[in-house]
């Protein structure tokens, strides 16, 4: 049995050592370009780096005083507006206050009364104490008798024939309404004239 002795051909084994000595001089041809590149670059892009971190750190330390800023203006906003809440409360405390001293005065005094008459008189004169304290914070009563329905301002309880008034007209207010300004704070409860049917008609 006989063996077939390889052969190589040398002009291609002469390429190949060719192109591994070009690799080999290309890689260092780069290896000396990056050697040689100048050191002020590099330091150039250290310091680029140094100053963007630096940017970073204080736009962080910004945004930490501004959301403590805010968090202290609404905890004084809070604290404002609970003072202002607890005020508002305090006035209308002293202003009511005198109304029950009033009351409490007249209805000692109604005890020993032999007559119905001052006894009204007192009373009187205490509603009129109590809605000139309510009148200091803009709170009026709404005169409703004798103007023409309004579902806005008005809750009607009933309707009632009456041939004294226009059809849909207030003819009683059985629980007054009242204004914050011009704000509805209750409406006022009333009853309301209905035109009597004609003559003939069901």
């Amino acid at each position: 049995m006989s063996h077939k002795k390889k052969r190589t051909n040398p002009d291609l084994d002469g390429t190949c050592d060719m192109d591994n000595a070009a690799s080999q001089a290309d890689g260092s041809i780069m290896q000396d370009e990056f050697c040689d590149a100048p050191p002020v670059a590099c330091a150039e892009v250290q310091d680029r780096v140094q100053a963007l971190e630096q940017e970073k750190n204080d736009l962080s330390d910004r945004l930490l005083r501004a959301m403590a800023e805010f968090d202290n203006y609404r905890k004084r906003v809070t604290r404002e507006k609970e003072g202002l809440v607890k005020y508002g409360t305090e006035r209308i405390a002293l202003e009511i206050l005198p109304v029950v001293d009033s009351f409490e005065r007249a209805l000692e005094q109604s005890r020993q009364a032999t007559e119905i008459e001052p006894v009204v008189t007192g009373l009187e004169m205490i509603l009129k104490q109590l809605l000139s304290a309510l009148e200091k914070f803009d709170i009026k009563p709404l005169h409703a008798v004798g103007e023409p329905f309004d579902p806005a301002f008005h809750e009607a309880m009933a309707q009632q024939d009456h041939p004294d008034h226009a059809d849909n007209t207030v003819i009683e207010q059985v629980q007054k309404g009242y204004m914050l300004g011009d704000k509805l704070l209750r409406p006022a409860r009333v009853l309301v004239s209905r035109a009597p049917a004609a003559p003939g008609e069901d």
